[in-house]
């Protein structure tokens, strides 16, 4: 399910123009990413509740708590990281299929470990995953 909430916020903000897109759990070493603006998609927390049941489906319903951050060479001013929030990420965040989703949290701050200038948005989400039942 982690993986779902994952690819279906990285599709929404490929078709919103943010490029290049990467999942927290893909393989690529930081020095490999593009030198310029790139963003990374991750779920920091996940719960779901007592799943409901109908004769063909099973409704699952869960919150999470999403993680998007977009890197920059350490030389990018802070606008500039605001800008690309407003202009990619914010307008993809009110279109992401299937989920109710809300900013918890903004902040810029350097990132030492990858000498990076890193804006981090943490989205409050809320769905409903549906599992066909099989058939006995």
């Amino acid at each position: 399910m982690l993986n779902t909430i994952i690819d279906t916020v990285v599709s929404t903000l490929k078709s919103a123009g943010a490029q290049p897109v990467y999942s927290a759990f893909d393989a690529v070493p930081v020095e490999r990413k593009t030198k310029d603006i790139y963003t990374i998609v991750g779920v920091d927390s996940f719960s779901s509740t007592a799943p409901v049941f109908s004769q063909y489906v099973v409704y699952v319903p869960f919150k999470a708590e999403i993680s998007i951050k977009a890197a920059a060479p350490p030389d990018t001013p802070a606008s500039a990281l605001l800008a690309y929030y407003s202009r990619y990420i914010a307008p993809a965040v009110g279109e992401l299929s299937g989920l109710e989703c809300s900013l918890k949290n903004l902040t810029v701050k350097s990132d030492s470990n990858i000498q990076r200038l890193v804006l981090s948005a943490v989205l409050s989400a809320g769905g409903i995953t549906r599992i066909e039942r099989s058939e006995p």
